[in-house]
């Protein structure tokens, strides 16, 4: 399911004010898809200052006012600010936070909305999110980033190399922990289609054995990596498989980085 026609124009628009300091992240870098299973329903732009927060929320509400759009701010502080954008009857939240440069993959730049999160650097952060605050929403997106991306084992074994307080089980363990949620809870979000929660937790619950399993056979040392294959695509990595030792073990760093051959 794309994105709604609202958000896209609000996007494009202020694709001239994003940078690699200043980019589009959160699920928008995969709802963007046409088989996506919901709709975002608001706007994420990261920033690794708080000085390009400040100047990126400072630009964005200019450009935006000047083309007759109204911000009604509802949240600002230093690292974080919120506003809902509208305009003609239609209405959007817009957020801009600091967040840190460790990441496993530059930033992209994006013809159509300027600069965006690398796609797994956004899939990682949403299995951390889903850890920590148990949104029906992230438990949603990790299914489909778990059937269409890369398994629910690889993203959270990479995830744990952006917060090392987490261990790979530790951190689906959480994320089970949180994992009930009532149907009415659908009715809140945009969806593709109908879902079927009793079939979600079935996919969930298989999703999980296969993590755990993954997780009891991968060598210690590369907690926090992800597995990328001879074309420099991440992999649900076979220890037992003879390819195994040949998967390039990529570790996050400061801003990220592109993969090379040695």
């Amino acid at each position: 399911m794309p994105l709604g026609d609202f958000e896209k124009s609000i996007l494009r628009l202020l694709a001239v004010n994003r940078n690699p300091e200043s980019y589009i992240a959160g699920a928008t870098v995969f709802l963007r898809r046409e088989d996506s299973l919901r709709q975002s329903q608001d706007i994420d732009v990261f920033h690794d200052t708080v000085k390009s927060l400040q100047q990126a929320a400072w630009s964005d509400a200019a450009v935006l006012e000047q083309n007759g759009y109204v911000l009604e701010w509802a949240d600002q502080q230093e690292m974080f600010r919120r506003a809902v954008v509208s305009k003609a009857g239609q209405a959007t939240k817009m957020e801009w936070a600091y967040d840190s440069a460790f990441r496993f993959f530059p930033v992209q730049a994006d013809a159509e909305i300027g600069f965006v999160l690398h796609p797994l650097d956004g899939a990682t952060n949403k299995v951390l999110a889903l850890a920590g605050r148990g949104e029906l929403r992230d438990y949603l997106d990790v299914l489909f980033l778990h059937r269409n991306v890369l398994s629910l084992g690889a993203l959270a074994w990479a995830a744990c190399g952006k917060d090392a307080g987490f261990t790979p089980q530790f951190l689906v363990e959480e994320a089970q922990r949180l994992a009930h949620y009532p149907a009415s809870r659908l009715n809140t979000l945009l969806l593709r289609e109908p879902l079927d929660l009793v079939e979600c937790k079935r996919q969930w619950l298989q999703a999980l054995d296969g993590a755990k399993a993954l997780f009891n056979q991968l060598p210690p040392e590369d907690v926090g990596c992800l597995y990328l294959d001879a074309n420099h695509q991440a992999v649900t990595p076979d220890p037992a498989s003879v390819e195994f030792s040949k998967l390039r073990r990529h570790f996050g760093s400061v801003r990220g980085a592109w993969p090379v051959i040695a």
